[in-house]
C-alpha cells in the first residue's frame, strides 16, 4: 500500500487516543489487539498495586511488553523446518 493507501485509525489506551496509518485490516487488528493488551496489562498492575501511580504502571505494562517480545525473538520455532525436513526425506524415499 502507498501513503495514499494507508489506513487512518484511532485506537486508545488509558483514554489517550492515538492517531496511526497503517497498510491493512490484518495490521489495524494487531494494533487495537496490542492496544487492548496495554490496557488489559495496565489494569492488572493497578488492580494488584494500588497504591502506584499511573506512571508506575505505564512503566510495568512496558517492561512486561518488552521482555515478551524478547523472550519470543530469542526463541526459534523450528517446527516448520522440521516437518519441512521430514517431507523432503519422504520424497528422496520415493525416488530412491
Amino acid at each position: 500500500m502507498t501513503m495514499a493507501n494507508k489506513l487512518n485509525i484511532k485506537v486508545t489506551i488509558e483514554g489517550i487516543q492515538l492517531p496511526l496509518q497503517v497498510s491493512s485490516p490484518e495490521e489495524e487488528k494487531m494494533y487495537r489487539d496490542a492496544a487492548s493488551n496495554i490496557q488489559h496489562l495496565v489494569q492488572q498492575f493497578r488492580d494488584a498495586y494500588p497504591q502506584l501511580t499511573n506512571n508506575h504502571y505505564y512503566a510495568m505494562a512496558m517492561l512486561n511488553t518488552a521482555v515478551k517480545a524478547v523472550k519470543a525473538s530469542n526463541s526459534t520455532d523450528t517446527q516448520p523446518y522440521i516437518e519441512m525436513m521430514q517431507d523432503l526425506e519422504k520424497e528422496i524415499d520415493t525416488i530412491s
